[in-house]
């Protein structure tokens, strides 16, 4: 029976990841299949049974809006997992359903880009659901100074304040607390500014957004081209580890992957 993966989410038609899984498969030679999964967050429970009951599944991952979700529903999961609160990688290993987070993995192989430099000082984070904080998690461990969170509820995030290092916001906000960042990474789809003429900016941040649909955002326009990071680093670079775990195989990302995807989201 061929080995099956997919990417769960209420939009996961979307996702560029089926690409980048059809891509190796014959780089690999592996004769293995990568399907959408587009779930209604009323059907969640449902269909997300019917997934773990289906033998030839070997793993599978998780976009919005169920990274947290998941985690229900699921065996185990590990550490990494645990202190971000969100899964995109579940994985079957003897017959136990085990979430990991591969997001932070990503989300580092993009930041430390050998053509580009980030001073370990102050970062800004746009929005707060599971990629966020797997963002967050990232910048931790990376060792930044000071991070601040900005989200459309506030609610959500004001309980964020008691960690060392990290200050909440209010979206609104924004614009207001953009003196000194080094680095600033919007996970939300929206345009976060209001306006490109009422902030100023005295630092010269580099910027990442993680949305890779179009290549060139609403959010990375606001900004020079030579501090801009893309989206779509993070996703390659999370979805490798996934496709080791599963195949067996570690895929190469070479050239002729980049230039396809380029093609897809420009």
């Amino acid at each position: 029976m061929k080995k099956r993966a997919y990417i769960i989410g209420n939009n996961s038609k979307q996702s560029l990841s089926p690409q980048i899984f059809s891509y190796w498969f014959k780089q690999n030679n592996i004769n293995a299949e990568y399907l959408y999964r587009q779930i209604e967050p009323s059907k969640f429970d449902i269909e997300i049974e019917e997934v773990l009951k289906q033998k030839n599944v070997c793993g599978f991952n998780v976009t919005i809006p169920y990274k947290e979700l998941i985690m229900n529903k699921i065996n185990n999961v590990d550490v990494h997992s645990k202190n971000i609160g969100a899964v995109n990688f579940v994985s079957n290993s003897k017959n136990k359903w085990v979430g990991k987070n591969t997001d932070w993995i990503g989300f580092l192989q993009s930041i430390n880009n050998k053509n580009i430099t980030i001073k370990k000082s102050t970062a800004i984070v746009v929005g707060y659901g599971g990629a966020a904080k797997a963002v967050v998690y990232a910048l931790k461990k990376e060792g930044f100074k000071k991070i601040k969170i900005f989200n459309r509820s506030f609610e959500k995030i004001k309980h964020l304040n008691k960690e060392p290092g990290i200050l909440a916001f209010e979206l609104e906000s924004l614009e207001e607390n953009l003196k000194n960042p080094s680095l600033i990474v919007n996970t939300t789809p929206a345009d976060v500014f209001k306006s490109s003429k009422n902030f100023k900016i005295l630092s010269n941040p580099v910027v990442f957004d993680i949305v890779y649909k179009p290549k060139e955002t609403k959010f990375l326009s606001h900004f020079p081209k030579n501090k801009r990071l893309y989206g779509i680093s993070m996703l390659i670079h999370q979805a490798l580890p996934c496709f080791e775990e599963w195949f067996g195989v570690r895929p190469k990302i070479n050239k002729e992957l980049l230039t396809y995807l380029d093609r897809l989201i420009s």
